[in-house]
C-alpha cells in the first residue's frame, strides 16, 4: 500500500450543513475542497434528490444557505466586484439549474436571515458603534464612515474586552443587532436596543414571534454568564424578558418546538465547562421549566484535521429533541421526548451534523477511518467523496490501549488510549513513538481519520494519543479546574508507561511528543517536568497564565474558572499552573509553532516559552506564520499546513537518535 503523503489532506473533500428542503424532497450541503494553485479552500452546493447527488453552484464560495421552498435555495455570495466592503448579498437558485439571481442586497455585514410571513425577513446584522445607522444605506453617510476608517487606518480604539476575536481582528466596538426586513420598501428597521448585542436566535413555527440571547456589549464581554432570553413579538414589535443567567443557571442555546422552547441551561458546578440540561419554556406563559438532566456535552468535540465547516447539533421537530452529544471517545445522535433520552446511532466515530424530516435522517460523520461522508439514520454511507483520497493508502487502524488509575481518594478510573502501528511494520523491529496531545482540555481524541498522525504512520512512527482528565465526553471527568499539571500530566504519563510496556516495539528512545492549544501548554509543562522525550513540539500554547489572563480573547474568565484564581487573589497558585515557572528545569530540544494573529493563544505565549528556553541554554526553534490564527492546523492556508506539519516532522526526524 501507498504512504499517506504531506499534502493528501488537499485532495480531500470536507463536507458540512446538512439541510432538508421543508417537505424532505431533497437535501443540501456544503463541499469544501482545496484548490492548489489559488492555495485556498473552495466551496460548493451539493443537492442529494430521489439518490442521486449533483453540484448545484460553482463559484467556489457558497458555504451558508436555507431553503425557501422545496425548489429554492437561498445562500449568501460575492459575485459582484464590491466597493463597499459592508454589503451583503443573498442569492436564490433552482434546484432545476439555471443561474443564481440575486434576492437581496443589505447595505451592512449580514450573518443571518430567517424568512417571517408575507415575505418579510428578520436580518442579524452587524452594528458600528458611532455609525449605528448604516443599516438605512444612505451613500453620503456611508461616504461619512469610509472617511472615519481611512483617517483612522494607522489606529485602534478599544473600548470593551474582548476587543479582538480569534479568526477575526480587532472588533471596533461592532456587535450584532436584530433587524426587521420589510419586503416591500425593500428597507431595514431596527429591532434591539443600541449596545445590546444578540445571538442564537430562533422563530417559532408560525413565525409570529422570535427568542434570541442578549447581553451587552460593552465593556466588559462575558459570553459565559451575562445573557439574557428575551421573546420578540412580531406583531407589536413588543419584547420580554423570560430568564436571566444566574450563578447556577447559565443558558447556551435553543430550539424551538411545536408547543415550547427547548433551552440548554448549565448549573455552572463545573464552572465554564459544566454541560446543559435541557429546559422547557412555555409558549403562552413565557415560564421557564426544568425538563431533563443530560450531563455530557452538546454537540461532538472529537478532534480532526480532515474537517471544514460546522452544521446543526441540536433541533426540535415538533416537540420532540434531536441533539448530537460526545460520549466517551465518540460523538452519537439522541433524542429526547417526553423527558425521556434515546441513543439513536451507535457506530463508534464522529456524528457532525444532521438533520431530521419527518421519519428521514441524514448525518455527515466519520466512520471507518474515511474521511467524512453522507450517511443515513442507520449509518448507512451514501456517498463516496473520500474514497479515491484515500483509496490504495496505508490507513492505520487505531486499537485500544486503556488503563486504569486510581484518584486521590483511591476510586479507580479509566483513561482511553489509542496506538496508530508504522506502515511495514514488523514485530522484530523498534519504531520511533509520537505522542500527541489534543486541545481542549475538554475535547476528546476517537477512532476518526486524523491526517497528521496518519502522515507519521506512514513515515514509520508509532503514534499514540489519549484522552486523560479533563477530556469530554465524560460528565465531571472533565473538570480540572485548579488541577492543571496535576493529575492530566499523571495520566498522560501513566498512559506513555502503558503503551512501551504492551508494545516493546516502540523505541522509548527515539520517543517525541506534540500538541496544540491545550495540548501546547501540556507540551509546555512536560518539557518542564521530564527529561523522557527526545523532542518535542508545542504549538499555539499557553505558557504563562499572567499574560494569558490579559491577551486571550477568553483571557480574563477563562484564567480565573480554570485555575481558580486570578493575578490578584491567588497569584501563587496561578504562577504555579504557568509552564514558564518549570523552564529553567526544561532540557528538551523544544520547536514552537505560533501563528500572529491567533488571539485564542496568542503569541506572546510561544516567545515567552522559546525565550526562556534560549535563556537556559536548551536547544529551541520557533516558527510563526503570518495570516494565520489559532486554527492553523485545521482551516489555515494549505501551503501553510504543509509547512507547519514539514517543520514538525523535520524536528523529530533531526533528533532522532
Amino acid at each position: 500500500m501507498r504512504s499517506i503523503e504531506i499534502d493528501d489532506f488537499c485532495k480531500m473533500k470536507f463536507l458540512s450543513n446538512v439541510t432538508f428542503s421543508p417537505e424532505g424532497g431533497s437535501a443540501c450541503y456544503v463541499v469544501t475542497q482545496i484548490d492548489k494553485k489559488k492555495d485556498a479552500y473552495v466551496s460548493h452546493l451539493y443537492v442529494r434528490r430521489g439518490g442521486e447527488e449533483f453540484q448545484l453552484t460553482t463559484f467556489g464560495e457558497e458555504k451558508s444557505f436555507q431553503y425557501l421552498d422545496e425548489e429554492t435555495i437561498l445562500f449568501r455570495g460575492k459575485r459582484e466586484e464590491e466597493k463597499n466592503p459592508l454589503i451583503s448579498r443573498f442569492y436564490t437558485i433552482s434546484l432545476g439549474g439555471g443561474e443564481a439571481k440575486l434576492a437581496y442586497t443589505f447595505p451592512i455585514p449580514v450573518s443571518e436571515i430567517l424568512p417571517l410571513a408575507g415575505g418579510n425577513l428578520l436580518v442579524v446584522g452587524q452594528t458600528i458603534p458611532g455609525f449605528e445607522e448604516l443599516y438605512l444605506g444612505d451613500p453620503k453617510y456611508l461616504a461619512t464612515y469610509e472617511k472615519h476608517v481611512k483617517e483612522n487606518a494607522d489606529y485602534e480604539e478599544v473600548t470593551q474586552v474582548p476587543w479582538w476575536h480569534n479568526g477575526g481582528t480587532f472588533t471596533k466596538g461592532s456587535y450584532r443587532s436584530l433587524f426587521f426586513y420589510d419586503a416591500k420598501k425593500k428597507r431595514l428597521r431596527r429591532l434591539t436596543e443600541l449596545g445590546e448585542q444578540v445571538f442564537d436566535v430562533c422563530v417559532n413555527e408560525d413565525k409570529t414571534r422570535a427568542y434570541y440571547l442578549s447581553m451587552q456589549a460593552k465593556p466588559l464581554v462575558n459570553i459565559w454568564t451575562d445573557k439574557t432570553l428575551k421573546c420578540l413579538t412580531f406583531a407589536d414589535e413588543t419584547v420580554r424578558e423570560i430568564a436571566k443567567d444566574g450563578a447556577d443557571f447559565v443558558m447556551h442555546g435553543m430550539a424551538c418546538g411545536e408547543h415550547f422552547l427547548m433551552l440548554l441551561a448549565a448549573d455552572n458546578r463545573f464552572g465554564i465547562n459544566t454541560d446543559v440540561d435541557f429546559y422547557q419554556v412555555d409558549y403562552v406563559t413565557n415560564e421557564v421549566a426544568f425538563y431533563a438532566h443530560h450531563c455530557e456535552a452538546i454537540g461532538t468535540s472529537v478532534g480532526s484535521d480532515a474537517r471544514y465547516g460546522g452544521g446543526r447539533s441540536f433541533k426540535m421537530v415538533g416537540d420532540t429533541c434531536y441533539f448530537i452529544s460526545t460520549r466517551f471517545d465518540g460523538a452519537y445522535l439522541f433524542k429526547i421526548s417526553d423527558g425521556e433520552i434515546t441513543q439513536l446511532t451507535h457506530k463508534d466515530g464522529s456524528v457532525d451534523c444532521f438533520d431530521v424530516c419527518g421519519d428521514q435522517i441524514l448525518m455527515i460523520a466519520f466512520y471507518d477511518m474515511r474521511g467524512q461522508e453522507l450517511y443515513d439514520g442507520r449509518g448507512k454511507r451514501l456517498t463516496s467523496h473520500n474514497v479515491a483520497a484515500l483509496r490504495g493508502k496505508y490507513v492505520a487502524q487505531p486499537e485500544r490501549c486503556d488503563l486504569v488509575r486510581e484518584d486521590e481518594n483511591g476510586t479507580p478510573y479509566e483513561i482511553h488510549g489509542f496506538v496508530l502501528y508504522p506502515k511495514d511494520y514488523d514485530p522484530v523491529k523498534k519504531y520511533p513513538v509520537i505522542l500527541d496531545i489534543h486541545g481542549g482540555p475538554k475535547t476528546v481524541y476517537g477512532p476518526v481519520f486524523y491526517h497528521e498522525m496518519q502522515y507519521w504512520a506512514s513515515k514509520g512512527y508509532f503514534v499514540i494519543f489519549c484522552n486523560p482528565t479533563g477530556s469530554d465526553g465524560r460528565g465531571a471527568f472533565m473538570d480540572i479546574r485548579g488541577k492543571y499539571g496535576s493529575v492530566d500530566y499523571e495520566d498522560i504519563m501513566a498512559f506513555c508507561d502503558t503503551a512501551l510496556a504492551k508494545y516493546p516495539q516502540m523505541d522509548a528512545d527515539n520517543f517525541f511528543e506534540t500538541g496544540g492549544s491545550y495540548g501546547g501548554f501540556m507540551t509546555n509543562w512536560i518539557i518542564g517536568h521530564t527529561d523522557r522525550f527526545k523532542a518535542c513540539a508545542s504549538q499555539r500554547s499557553i505558557s504563562n497564565w499572567f499574560s494569558m489572563f490579559g491577551v486571550s480573547d477568553i483571557g480574563v474568565r477563562f484564567t480565573e474558572d480554570q485555575n481558580l484564581s486570578s493575578p490578584w487573589e491567588n497569584p501563587e497558585k496561578l504562577w504555579s499552573h504557568s509552564p514558564m515557572k518549570y523552564a529553567d528545569k526544561a532540557k528538551t530540544p523544544t520547536l514552537f509553532i505560533h501563528s500572529f494573529e491567533d488571539y485564542r493563544c496568542p503569541i506572546d505565549q510561544g516567545y515567552q516559552m522559546y525565550t526562556s528556553l534560549i535563556a537556559h541554554g536548551v536547544e529551541a526553534k520557533m516558527v510563526l506564520f503570518k495570516g494565520e490564527n489559532h486554527e492553523l492546523s485545521r482551516s489555515g492556508k494549505p501551503s501553510h499546513r504543509v509547512k507547519r506539519l514539514k517543520e514538525i516532522t523535520a524536528w523529530f526526524e533531526g533528533h532522532k537518535g
